[in-house]
């Protein structure tokens, strides 16, 4: 069963220290790997790239992958990731907002949405705008790592 989830629960638990928005930058960098990956070599890819579970310990980032890479509809994706959301129990809230930017990363991911339109006004509009630049700066670095290593 979906339970959607409302603007006073979302409200509540997307508000985070900030600490905890430093450390939902971690797995900004993390969405930007896998997000390059699917958009070099297609969706596969990110489910390959999730098996080394040392680099990616996160259980819900790894489930998000597998439905991006299974479910071709985001609106479907969305619901599924909505409910394991909604039923964790003791969510601290940058958890919350780490599970949230999963969320709406793979679902951005299968809709084929730019990496741009993702780093640049998605992710960073979930974190508010005092923090908007790191979110950015996180994405545009690993954007030059590439870029450095292609060369």
């Amino acid at each position: 069963m979906y339970r959607e989830m409302d603007t006073e629960y979302f409200a509540q638990h997307i508000q985070c220290t900030r600490e905890g928005k430093q450390e939902c930058l971690f797995v900004v960098r993390q969405l930007a790997e896998l997000a390059f990956a699917a958009q070099q070599y297609g969706l596969l890819k990110m489910d390959e790239l999730i098996q080394d579970t040392n680099r990616y310990p996160d259980m819900f980032l790894r489930k998000a992958v597998n439905m991006a890479v299974e479910i071709p509809d985001a609106d479907k994706i969305r619901k599924l990731l909505c409910n394991y959301i909604m039923t964790s129990k003791q969510l601290t809230n940058h958890q919350f907002l780490s599970e949230i930017i999963i969320m709406e990363t793979m679902c951005a991911l299968s809709e084929e949405a730019g990496n741009d339109y993702i780093f640049n006004y998605l992710l960073p509009s979930y974190f508010g705008i005092e923090y908007e630049d790191m979110v950015v700066n996180v994405y545009r670095n690993y954007k030059q790592e590439l870029l450095k290593e292609m060369n």
